[in-house]
């Protein structure tokens, strides 16, 4: 991308080059050459064309090797224009380049040019949920693309990780170009952060009409805009203040349980609950819950906490969330199937354990 865009700034002068060159070339044989039969010693002429390709390219590199030089009038002033050029070509030429290589610089950090990202998350807004978002993202290394309107925030947000899991977008998330930049028709998942509730609301329903299959996850202050949010088909509303009420009121008189649940819901240290879906050629698959979890033992992997059962409703469509049934706690009589989800809580070495066992990525 930043490669074409760079041509693109000079081919101009690329052109005015070539055109230069080749002129040079054919006034240096035409003025120059002579039969073999008419030379004399000190002939410094072409012999052929390749000669002058050789002159002018010498010139207009400002080498000037000396084997090959202009003897009659015409050459000369020729060569004397062409000489004049070379030095505005040059002083143009540099300046054009280094103006061009700043710019494409600029377009690829402000991501003007779009990423082809596929299955990713893109993060529209940039606040400190949008923050701890990232950084947990980063932590079970998601590719994730960032959508920012404060472009002094960049720098910070790439610093973050590197370009291979990280991308940066700068612009307005509700212009549908800026979002089509995030490649936003091939993520999975789309995080809205913004400060205003309604302007989260406006950006869910652009992002809902150019990718209706992506799961949509929306942090809002007012939480009676839940209600709202749903009936348009997000997947799951957050509010902070919410959340922080009940860790606050949790802490107050069942403190290890605060503490519990602020362990498993980070992925960067101690515990962490995560989700693997079931296929069809893992052990898992027509086991029941008691059997897996002597398994888990047996292996010192995580603990199964919950069960994620397809069960799709008439009416909806297949990718509405409300289609999963959430089994917390499951029977240990309960079977396994093929395309469930398994939620478990354990720490990094023993989710990794369980992973590679199931032979499958945390996530859905």
């Amino acid at each position: 991308m930043v490669f074409k865009f760079f041509i693109k700034r000079i081919w101009k002068l690329i052109v005015l080059f070539m055109i230069v060159f080749i002129l040079s070339s054919v006034f240096f044989f035409v003025f120059e050459y002579e039969d073999p039969a008419d030379r004399d010693e000190g002939y410094s002429g072409p012999d052929d064309f390749t000669d002058s390709f050789w002159y002018a390219i010498v010139t207009l590199s400002t080498v000037g090797y000396g084997d090959r030089y202009p003897v009659t009038t015409e050459g000369k002033i020729a060569s004397f224009f062409l000489i004049i050029f070379t030095f505005a070509f040059l002083g143009a030429m540099i300046g054009n380049v280094s103006d061009a290589f700043n710019e494409a610089r600029e377009r690829e950090v402000l991501g003007m040019d779009g990423t082809d990202f596929k299955d990713h998350v893109v993060i529209c807004g940039w606040s400190n949920i949008g923050k701890v978002t990232l950084e947990e993202l980063m932590a079970t290394e998601q590719k994730t693309v960032v959508i920012t309107d404060n472009k002094e925030e960049i720098t910070k947000i790439r610093d973050m990780d590197d370009k291979d899991l990280l991308y940066t977008v700068y612009g307005d998330y509700k212009n549908d170009i800026v979002l089509e930049r995030a490649n936003i028709k091939k993520a999975k998942t789309i995080v809205i952060v913004t400060d205003d509730d309604s302007e989260s609301l406006i950006v869910s329903l652009s992002v809902k009409e150019m990718n209706p299959k992506a799961r949509r996850i929306v942090s809002i202050k007012n939480e009676e805009l839940k209600k709202t949010l749903y009936s348009a088909g997000v997947t799951y509303v957050t509010s902070p203040s919410e959340m922080a009420g009940r860790m606050a009121a949790s802490a107050a008189f069942e403190p290890e349980v605060a503490r519990f649940v602020e362990d498993i819901t980070t992925s960067t240290s101690g515990y962490e609950a995560q989700q693997y879906v079931i296929s069809s050629s893992s052990f898992a698959n027509g086991m029941t819950v008691g059997a897996f979890q002597e398994k888990m033992r047996s292996m010192n992997g995580p603990l199964l906490v919950a069960l994620g059962r397809y069960k799709p409703v008439k009416g909806r469509e297949k990718g509405d969330p409300k289609n999963w049934k959430l089994i917390t706690n499951p029977h240990s009589e309960v079977r396994i199937k093929e395309k469930d989800v398994v939620v478990v809580i354990g720490n990094r070495k023993e989710n990794e354990k369980l992973s590679r066992s199931l032979g499958s990525k945390q996530g859905r």
